[in-house]
């Protein structure tokens, strides 16, 4: 480490200050080594922090000219389309607002309410902004989930509680990852509203096809979450089968390598395009084409797919049309979708909000829907006697019991904030087999084929705990820890 590397080390480490952030600019970055810029980069991100705080007390003074209605705010709820409601209006500020920094008068009124949940209701999150504990997108994110408890007249205490336990886990979250933490906190706070808004939105799903440019098309599909997940699993089954299959005719290399191979005249295709063509061979009784599909997550239990179809309008409107109405998608055993419920609440005792892996809260009249429809996977298990978990040195595959253990444990691929759920990743060797590393919990964990790849080629080092934390060492010497996910935590 140069001088120049140890003063922005020295300055990442104060609280941020103008004088600190003029000092941080005058440094040659040019100068710093690869692992000083990274902390000039964290330095500067804490001052992009401080200065945020600082306008949103400014522009929540400006609002107080005219406060908004109470009860009204730019976080209310949900559209049909899943983007956010805004209903309320300061108009003399925000036209003055709009006016001054040249943006339209919606995005003036979003930053208005942002200001005053953040300044007036949510002061804590507020001070950590200015500290550059958390960034801007995580202060954003605390803002819009809390803001349906906020508006709607919780307690303050619940509020407190909420906040405190997402600055909690902002430090070791992303903040998408953040945002599922707090619906499954409010959630929590308030289950029956949960299972009234999942009841009306779930009234709201369809499967809609809008024709697009160049031959193509898009397929939006809002469905609950469970039969998104169960949809995107079928697509990961079937491409699974068929990168399988496609290897063996080949002589492929690892598909998922990011090589571009051209074999047999064949171009080299990206992941999504290979989802795609898997998601038409599913409505199409294995025809090919070439597209792309994600899924989107909302609140209120329910998801949206996307898909663009290249080749033609699919039969998937026909497909589920003629299932009966509400009926959940069929599911085989290698489909199965993980949902966390307590047992009180399994037997209507309870009202509490369950987990579903891989998107969050879901109400508790839609867990117990799942649990009577056969597509969950029950996980009763016991971390302390092991049973068969424990095989050590035995064999390198770990049993069935094992990888379920190691997917219920982790929930989602365990390098920093990566969510690819756990049962779509690797279940990897933390010190390799070869190297005398045991088949173990302590020693196995869930990783994404890419990250799995950058810790087996890219430079990357992995120190695995028994309750599923691990610390990550970067090829610049930096560590990452990544915390253990409680079971009935969202991941």
């Amino acid at each position: 480490m140069n001088h120049l590397d140890q003063r922005v080390s020295e300055l990442r480490s104060q609280r941020p200050s103008a004088l600190n952030l003029v000092a941080l600019t005058e440094i040659s970055r040019y100068e710093l080594t690869p692992d000083g810029r990274v902390e000039l980069l964290s330095a500067l991100e804490k001052h992009a922090s401080w200065l945020a705080s600082q306008i949103h007390e400014v522009t929540y003074l400006i609002s107080l000219d005219q406060p908004g209605r109470e009860g009204d705010g730019a976080f209310e709820g949900y559209g049909s389309n899943g983007a956010v409601l805004t209903s309320n209006l300061n108009d003399q500020e925000r036209e003055e607002i709009a006016a001054a920094l040249r943006i339209s008068p919606n995005t003036a009124q979003h930053r208005i309410d942002t200001a005053n949940l953040l300044v007036h209701h949510l002061p804590e999150t507020t001070r950590a902004l200015a500290d550059g504990s958390i960034s801007t997108a995580h202060a954003n994110a605390i803002a819009r989930e809390s803001a349906q408890l906020i508006y709607g007249g919780a307690d303050k205490s619940i509020i407190a509680k909420i906040e405190a336990k997402a600055l909690a886990s902002a430090e070791f979250s992303t903040p998408n990852q953040l945002a599922v933490v707090i619906r499954k906190a409010v959630a929590q706070a308030s289950p029956q509203e949960l299972a009234e808004r999942f009841a009306s939105a779930r009234r709201e799903r369809k499967v809609i096809c809008y024709p697009e440019r160049d031959g193509m098309a898009t397929i939006s599909a809002l469905l609950t979450a469970p039969d998104a997940r169960l949809v995107m699993r079928s697509l990961e089954q079937r491409l699974k089968s068929l990168d399988t299959r496609t290897a063996q005719e080949r002589g492929a290399l690892d598909v998922e390598s990011g090589a571009r191979v051209v074999s047999n005249g064949e171009p080299w295709r990206s992941a999504d395009q290979r989802r795609a063509d898997a998601f038409v061979d599913i409505f199409t009784e294995g025809q090919s084409s070439g597209a792309h599909s994600s899924i989107t997550k909302r609140g209120d239990g329910v998801s949206q797919i996307v898909s663009g179809d290249k080749r033609r309008e699919t039969d998937i409107d026909k497909e589920i049309a003629n299932q009966p109405l509400g009926a959940p998608l069929r599911a085989t055993s290698a489909m199965t979708i993980n949902v966390i419920v307590d047992l009180p609440t399994l037997l209507g005792l309870a009202e509490n909000p369950a987990e579903l892996s891989g998107y969050g809260a879901i109400p508790a009249p839609l867990a117990r829907e799942l649990a009577q429809s056969h597509q969950w996977r029950r996980f009763i298990t016991d971390p302390v006697t092991g049973g068969l978990l424990e095989v050590g040195r035995e064999r390198y595959q770990p049993p069935a019991a094992l990888a379920d253990f190691i997917n219920a444990r982790d929930k989602t691929c365990r390098f920093p904030g990566c969510r690819r759920a756990a049962e779509l990743s690797d279940i990897d060797h933390a010190i390799p087999w070869d190297e005398g590393g045991e088949t173990s919990p302590a020693n196995l964990g869930a990783l994404c084929r890419r990250h799995h790849r950058l810790k087996t080629h890219g430079g990357w080092k992995l120190a695995s705990n028994p309750d599923g934390s691990c610390t990550w060492t970067s090829p610049y010497g930096k560590s990452y820890f990544v915390p253990s996910r409680p079971f009935g935590d969202a991941a």
